[in-house]
């Protein structure tokens, strides 16, 4: 039993984003309000602003001038969990996330253009409200009155990313771009039972390029490689946890408290954490003169977190042998996803952009593998857009996303407690941005 609490933060480590962000796995996927407008169909093959590198560093090259952009994010976010039974008075507190990122675009010269991106491709910030969750009726009832609160309480994770990027104009219709990542992760992830404090930073690489056979059809291929984590910090074992663990072996009284106090506490830890590879396809097409077609599919490579092991330094024993679990081993079995997109982009005479898009994402999971504080199911998005240029050397952006999420059944029983239920998830976002020309 203790070391499926132990389980319990290996687990926590891997809910980061998707609860909040509605990206599969822990994804972040609004980086480009101009982007969101095609529901990022044609992200990684057009140059239409400085936030198109992150979709790809080879569209840096289709910029003409230096530009600076600013995409801001609002997301409201309504989730709920329906118990299969008696149920606990808590549900999901709300969370309504706002996401930044910039962009900076320079030419040195006709060729080679250098750009900067700084934005969090991951995070989340999940707060579940106390007792929620199933009524439990099992053995650690004593410790833990619901089932929901074991699995999970609240998710607060951030990362950064710095990409300095180059894109080269190598001949009239092909550009090749490449960049450098620097990311640093925080968390902060809490249930009943345990606690996860921790931090590191890593590198990684992205790559791209775009092709053009004629002056109607436009192709991108771009790469972003897998980042992957060294974290230390500190993990606390509570005391309803030890205490749950140690009853459920037949001790109690005085013996029970003194494995409560022998082994409850803060330890220092470590473990490895990969974050996915990304693998994006674009393609724009010319209707007309002032219409476009755009494509994209988005494959993120989430089967890279087949399991995740915890060391600390809590190696002590109690009585009757009591102890810890060390090394902690959590089995994630995550699937890759793909979302597939479709996008109209029309330049109206007055030169105001209007976006149109749809999409529809996989996710990580399913109901054998649904995580309580990542609750991931398939979705689709829908999506509304439009560009204004009030002056020579300024463009503003504005969107808006609606995202359906399928109803994410749970199943749980690792934690000594029963979690039985579905999620009901839907999301709103609107965005806006702005585009400086220098």
């Amino acid at each position: 039993m203790m070391k499926r609490r132990g389980a319990l933060l290996v687990g926590s480590v891997l809910s980061l984003a998707s609860g909040t962000a509605l990206a599969s796995g822990f994804g972040v996927s609004y980086q480009s309000v101009s982007a969101m407008g095609t529901a990022y169909a044609g992200s990684g093959v057009l140059s239409e602003d400085a936030t198109n590198q992150w979709y790809n560093p080879a569209t840096l090259a289709g910029l003409s001038s230096a530009q600076f952009s600013v995409a801001t994010h609002q997301v409201w976010i309504d989730t709920s969990f329906k118990a299969d039974g008696a149920s606990g008075p808590g549900d999901f507190e709300d969370v309504e996330p706002f996401v930044g990122s910039v962009f900076l675009a320079v030419p040195f010269n006709d060729r080679v253009t250098f750009g900067l991106g700084i934005n969090a491709p991951f995070g989340t910030k999940i707060e579940y409200e106390d007792n929620w969750g199933n009524v439990n009726t099992g053995p650690s009832a004593p410790f833990f009155p619901t089932t929901g609160d074991p699995y999970a309480l609240t998710s607060d994770v951030q990362t950064i990313n710095v990409n300095p990027a180059m894109g080269i104009q190598v001949t009239d219709n092909l550009r090749i771009g490449l960049g450098l990542n620097y990311q640093r992760i925080d968390a902060d992830i809490e249930n009943s039972a345990t606690r996860l404090e921790g931090d590191d930073d890593a590198f990684g690489w992205n790559a791209g390029i775009t092709f053009s056979p004629d002056d109607k059809n436009h192709f991108g291929v771009a790469y972003r490689s897998e980042i992957s984590y060294d974290i230390d910090g500190d993990i606390t074992f509570k005391e309803p946890a030890v205490a749950a663990t140690a009853a459920a072996g037949g001790a109690s009284g005085p013996i029970l408290d003194a494995i409560v106090s022998d082994l409850a506490g803060k330890y220092s830890g470590k473990t490895s954490l990969d974050l996915p590879a990304v693998l994006q396809l674009s393609y724009a097409g010319d209707l007309t003169d002032r219409t476009q077609l755009l494509l994209g599919v988005e494959h993120t490579y989430w089967s890279s977190l087949d399991r995740l092991v915890v060391e600390h330094d809590g190696t002590q024993t109690s009585l009757g042998g009591a102890a810890l679990p060390n090394p902690s081993i959590e089995e994630f079995d995550w699937d890759d996803t793909t979302r597939y997109s479709i996008g109209l982009r029309h330049t109206l005479p007055s030169d105001t952009v209007l976006r149109f898009g749809l999409a529809k994402e996989e996710s990580t999971q399913d109901s054998d593998n649904r995580s309580a504080i990542s609750p991931d199911s398939d979705r689709v998005w829908a999506t509304i857009g439009a560009g204004f240029q009030p002056t020579d050397n300024l463009s503003i952006d504005v969107a808006y996303a609606h995202i359906w999420v399928d109803d994410a059944d749970v199943y749980k029983t690792s934690r000594g407690a029963v979690l039985d239920g579905t999620y009901e998830l839907d999301a709103n976002v609107i965005g806006a941005q702005l585009n400086y020309q220098f």
